[in-house]
């Protein structure tokens, strides 16, 4: 029997013996560049972190394209429960887009889908369909996606300085500098916008080096930005990067952060500092690690509290205000489609959702994660109630 077990982070995972004989992983195996195998005296033994796990575990499956649109429509209702018009696949391969491209066809899409196609592997896809740069039936190509480093929770993350309790270990790169830029460069030459997943300030040094001096339209946008610095702020206000903070941090794994990045754990996510920086910002859940409850997502960054109740920087705590432009005008903005979505104005989309309370009039912030989405309004049209039991 074939075991796979993944972190929820998505970056890391065990497989047993029969996995590794399927993945033809042995101790003649290479680590790859940007991830590593785990050894017990030279021998994998099952640990397989960053690109090793991540490049290996769609081997293990074997899924029909009929049960994965139907996978597809469960987790649409999903997003729907919560109020999400709009979704990003953030990473695609031809796996995935050969199946939402059929789910277009087939206008079988209720929500509005958007795809950011692996530069690396599967550059391809938007060379050969560059039709679905704009919506076909709900779904479109948003550009090309690029993975920098790891994750801070699992100590992968790129960062500039050691890790807690580390005398040297920071984490590693997946590419060199030279190899970011090329990824930069064709982004920037086919006009074509990109987003980069970073989460050590490493990898955000990386990225927003190759933007340098170089002029583009194309907003850039840095996913995570978990430990991006006050002085790189700066310099993404100045290219014109947005900042995609993945802020539920703070609640699920701020307690971990704290353990391996001391200090620098207070600053992750400076969604205020990004805000004084004039960087545009937005919040997002990274689902399937959290669910996609948005209303949750904008308690954490109001309140800024770990599951073990330590507030992680009183001073990068935004507004109610702030916390909902993130997530409806500023995510509009970063699709370029803040003409049709995003705010309430005559003739853009009738994207609306239905709330049981006032998120602006609560008179505790805690009420906010509890708020109900009683209906979903997808252009003026009713595609989801709740039903009250």
């Amino acid at each position: 029997m074939l075991i796979l077990i993944t972190h929820s982070s998505g970056h890391m995972g065990v497989v047993n013996t029969k996995a590794l004989e399927i993945l033809n992983i042995n101790k003649d195996t290479k680590d790859p560049i940007g991830g590593k195998i785990g050894r017990e005296n030279g021998i994998p033994n099952g640990y397989l972190e960053e690109s090793a796990f991540i490049d290996n575990t769609k081997k293990c499956m074997n899924i029909s394209i009929e049960k994965l649109m139907e996978a597809i429509k469960k987790a649409e209702r999903i997003y729907l429960q919560y109020g999400i018009t709009t979704a990003q696949d953030g990473l695609t391969k031809y796996e995935e887009f050969n199946i939402l491209k059929e789910m277009s066809k087939k206008n079988m899409l209720d929500i509005d889908v958007v795809s950011y196609v692996d530069i690396k592997n599967c550059k391809e896809i938007i060379d050969e369909n560059k039709e679905y740069l704009k919506y076909h039936n709900r779904y479109k190509i948003g550009g090309y996606k690029l993975f920098l480093d790891g994750s801070p929770q699992g100590k992968t993350a790129w960062m500039s300085k050691p890790y807690e309790n580390e005398k040297e270990y920071r984490g590693y790169p997946i590419y060199k500098d030279s190899e970011v830029e090329h990824f930069v460069d064709t982004a920037i030459k086919e006009n074509i916008q990109i987003i980069t997943h970073c989460n050590g300030d490493s990898a955000a040094d990386q990225l927003i080096s190759a933007f340098k001096n170089k002029k583009t339209n194309i907003r850039p946008v840095m996913i995570h930005a978990q430990t991006v610095r006050k002085d790189q702020l700066k310099e993404m206000s100045k290219i014109g990067m947005i900042a995609s903070f993945f802020a539920d941090h703070i609640y699920f794994f701020g307690d971990i952060h704290l353990k391996n990045l001391g200090k620098r754990a207070f600053n992750i996510s400076p969604i205020k500092s990004a805000i004084k920086n004039n960087v545009v910002y937005t919040i997002h859940e990274d689902t399937p690690v959290v669910e996609p409850n948005i209303l949750r997502s904008i308690w954490i960054t109001l309140k800024r509290e770990t599951k073990n109740g330590v507030i992680l920087g009183e001073e990068e705590k935004i507004s109610i205000e702030e916390a909902l432009k993130a997530a409806t005008i500023n995510a509009a903005y970063s699709y370029f489609e803040e003409n049709e979505k995003g705010s309430i104005k005559e003739g853009k989309n009738a994207d609306f959702i239905i709330l049981d309370k006032n998120p602006l009039k609560v008179k505790n912030i805690d009420e906010i994660q509890n708020i109900n989405v009683l209906e979903t309004i997808k252009n003026g049209k009713s595609i989801y109630k709740k039903i009250n039991n």
